[in-house]
């Protein structure tokens, strides 16, 4: 078979079985290009709740109760970098966090004895509050292990709050602390959904280093190879005719 003809029909079979992807990669590329970001993550929907400085008599000392805890995790697991009070809606406590950031605990800040995991009423209460519009019915799920895809990697035991609006939000709340870790809606699916065809992790949908994604990448490239390829012999055989011509005149 001649190199040329084997290069058009290596070229047209590739061009099928990349076409789709092909156009998978444009219009996800064309989404990405045209949905906020601040829409996508929820927060044109949520509510801006300022701090509220504390009174001095607060942040003066941290209470001898807490001071008894914060010795004794310290004994025990080497001790919290930060002892912060914080009120995420639910009213104030201790929240004692290692170096990484991650909670150890949460201490009642009237005797410093941890407290327990937020109830689901109260998660439901801090995800209508942090919603800007008012949203109807809600159904609320504890969440210790196993995060649907929309909140991979996101911080465990968490309630999902589905709230009843046509945008779809599905806010989270850590359950240890009340804070709200992620909002999701409708755009976010949408986004969400493009974004695993373009890196072509169905199961992850983060992971750009693999196989597959690298293998449609070379064949992308390759299929754009031969068509150059192939568009200069036609243009090198179509000069080389017309040159031939005004030669014979």
């Amino acid at each position: 078979m001649k190199p040329r003809k084997a290069t058009y029909l290596g070229h047209r079979w590739l061009g099928l079985l990349v076409s789709l992807q092909l156009l998978a990669w444009s219009l996800g590329g064309f989404l990405f290009s045209i949905l906020p970001l601040d829409l996508v993550r929820g927060e044109r929907d949520m509510v801006s709740t300022p701090f509220v400085q504390l009174e001095a008599t607060a942040v003066e000392f941290i209470p001898e109760s807490i001071r008894a805890s914060v010795s004794a995790f310290r004994r025990s697991d080497g001790g919290p970098a930060t002892v912060a009070l914080v009120d995420r809606g639910l009213g104030p406590a201790w929240e004692l966090r290692d170096v990484g950031g991650a909670l150890v605990t949460r201490l009642d800040p009237a005797n410093g004895d941890p407290l327990p995991l937020i109830t689901p009423d109260e998660a439901r209460t801090l995800a209508v509050r942090d919603f800007a519009h008012e949203p109807g019915e809600s159904r609320v799920t504890l969440i210790e292990s196993d995060p649907p895809v929309e909140y991979r990697s996101g911080q465990l035991p968490a309630y999902l709050v589905e709230l009843d609006h046509a945008k779809r939000p599905h806010i989270y709340v850590d359950a240890e602390t009340g804070q709200v870790t992620a909002r999701r809606n409708r755009s976010w699916r949408v986004f969400d959904f493009f974004w695993m065809l373009h890196t072509m992790d169905y199961a992850g949908r983060d992971n750009f280093n693999h196989l597959l994604l690298t293998g449609f990448s070379l064949l992308a490239i390759f299929t754009s190879a031969s068509g150059l390829t192939l568009w200069g012999w036609r243009f090198t055989s179509r000069f080389r005719a017309f040159v031939n011509r005004a030669r014979r005149r």
